[in-house]
């Protein structure tokens, strides 16, 4: 009599698209929402929000192409995996984490991982100042996939890494500064200038 192995559970995937604004990362989020639910497979998607009880929206790429994510407070990315502990979840995807704190978000992201969810994500790697943001860097060392998308510098034309802020307030967070929208352009790294306010 043969017995059985107790099939041990696999881990899940961790896909991160790292890269600049204006690099297409929501672009390539959209369109993995998109055929991963056309496959079948169960998907919730995430974005972080500065202050937030959770809740159904949409979050846009630049090109205004729509994506419907649950909003999740920045300060409390632990509260995804409140969502994701129906059974059935398939595939997470989280969009713009460097808003999340990099401890807390990478402990989410390693316990998704290891209940055999595939995570796929994506950040800015740096901020406006060229210095590392959020969990992207450290999310990097660890997927199974990495996309790094670039943009094109408006300044030169060469490639983006990076994102200049040339409006707005001197706060690291990139997006809303305040009452005071903040104004991005992508940049190459001989072109960037830190914006002083």
């Amino acid at each position: 009599m043969v017995k059985s192995k107790k099939s041990k559970k696999k881990n899940g995937k961790l896909t991160v698209i790292a890269g600049p604004m204006f690099a297409g990362k929501t672009t390539k989020l959209l369109t993995l929402f998109r055929v991963l639910s056309e496959l079948g497979f169960s998907v919730l998607c995430f974005k972080s929000e500065a202050t937030s009880n959770g809740g159904m929206g949409h979050t846009r790429s630049h090109d205004e192409r729509p994506l419907p994510v649950i909003y999740i407070d920045q300060k409390k990315p632990e509260r995804i995996l409140q969502y994701v502990a129906h059974d059935g979840i398939q595939k997470v995807i989280v969009d713009a984490i460097h808003f999340f704190p990099k401890k807390e978000f990478v402990a989410v992201v390693k316990l998704l991982l290891k209940d055999g969810i595939d995570v796929y994500v994506n950040g800015l790697i740096f901020d406006y100042r060229k210095t590392e943001y959020g969990a992207t860097r450290t999310l990097m060392g660890m997927a199974d996939e990495l996309i790094e998308q670039y943009s094109i510098c408006v300044k030169c034309g060469a490639k983006a890494p990076h994102t200049e802020r040339v409006a707005g307030g001197t706060e690291q967070s990139i997006g809303t500064t305040g009452k005071v929208k903040a104004v991005y352009i992508p940049v190459c790294a001989s072109c960037h200038e830190v914006y002083r306010g």
